[in-house]
């Protein structure tokens, strides 16, 4: 049994491109506030919302975390993302040895089971490997596929995803899956994209695009959102935890971590110019905060902030206050930053 998904510009706004696409428009360097300012980010106590902040225009955006299982991406070299963050088992395995029509009845426990790494780097992803190129664009390896572990049980046979990348030309994904456990099942998706986003968004649960990113990529520096990490344990073992962190847009920004030489109050524009800025999405990620068995809560890691420059050459310093509310509830971040001048 085969079924055709087509995804395209009614459902998220995403449509194939073509050389005869429109220009985007110019917009005009926005006024940014002076002064210290602070916001806090209403994550939840379930932390079910990612909020995406724009430190220019000092506008917020709000969707819910972990509507999507994959993503592909829209400008660049093309490659695959998983929503890792779901849950502890959320991960995908390579196969290489048997083809995608005879992936079934494999021994789950015995394969390398990965997630991607919250950095963003292309060979620290789970579907790292995926294409190579062509004379018209991308294709996939011979016999290269992927298992999905969704994580849910209650998911029952569709836990498990088997998905073979085929093409990628001229921002279109093209890629079979099906469900381990049902070899009967195969679906061809074609997913077209525009770069007005990182991503689009696929979840194999409701078999639709997620519209993830609630702005144009142009329009949000940095994520409030829930991801996974390695992290040792008391003993230096490392383990794969479910964090809550801030992520970076790597199309807009540049971010550099400071916890020691100049204080956040006496950061100049002369010193944010000459420092050395990291595309990595995780360089503010989720350590500016540290669990405190005493207090039983969050603490905020003191003279530890971030310096962070726009494709607009604005520089803004930023550092962390809370991580509750006023009313003592976990997952409201609170944030202070300013313009350097």
């Amino acid at each position: 049994m085969r079924r055709i998904h087509f995804f395209g510009g009614l459902l998220i706004g995403l449509s194939v491109l073509t050389s005869c696409e429109k220009d985007e428009p110019l917009y005009s360097q926005p006024t940014v506030a002076a002064g210290i300012q602070t916001q806090t980010f209403e994550m939840g106590e379930t932390y079910e919302n990612q909020l995406f902040f724009d430190f220019e225009s000092q506008q917020t955006y709000t969707s819910t975390f972990g509507l999507w299982d994959i993503g592909v991406a829209c400008q660049g070299e093309p490659h695959f993302v998983i929503c890792s963050g779901k849950n502890s088992e959320f991960g995908a395995a390579m196969i290489d040895s048997i083809s995608f029509e005879n992936l079934h009845n494999l021994n789950l426990k015995s394969l390398d089971w990965n997630f991607d790494h919250p950095s963003g780097n292309k060979d620290s992803l789970a579907f790292r490997g995926c294409f190579i190129k062509t004379s018209n664009g991308y294709s996939s390896l011979l016999n290269r596929s992927y298992i999905l572990n969704l994580g849910d049980k209650d998911l029952g046979i569709q836990q498990y995803i088997k998905i073979k990348p085929i093409s990628v030309i001229g921002g279109v994904y093209e890629f079979l899956w099906g469900y381990l456990a049902d070899s009967s099942s195969m679906f061809l998706s074609r997913i077209f994209t525009k770069p007005i986003h990182n991503y689009a968004y696929y979840s194999f649960t409701s078999k639709q695009l997620i519209a993830n990113e609630p702005a144009e990529n142009d329009k949000w520096d940095v994520v409030f959102t829930t991801y996974k990490e390695m992290i040792p344990d008391i003993d230096g073992t490392l383990y794969p935890y479910i964090i809550r962190g801030v992520l970076s847009n790597p199309n807009k920004i540049r971010i550099a971590q400071i916890n020691n030489g100049t204080t956040f109050d006496n950061m100049s524009i002369s010193e944010a110019v000459g420092l050395n800025y990291s595309a990595n999405l995780d360089v503010i990620g989720f350590d500016w905060k540290e669990y405190s068995q005493s207090a039983s809560k969050y603490t905020i890691v003191p003279n530890q902030y971030y310096v962070l420059k726009t494709k607009n050459d604005n520089y803004f310093k930023l550092r962390f206050v809370d991580f509750y509310d006023d009313q003592g509830r976990k997952g409201y971040p609170k944030m202070a930053w300013e313009l350097i001048k």
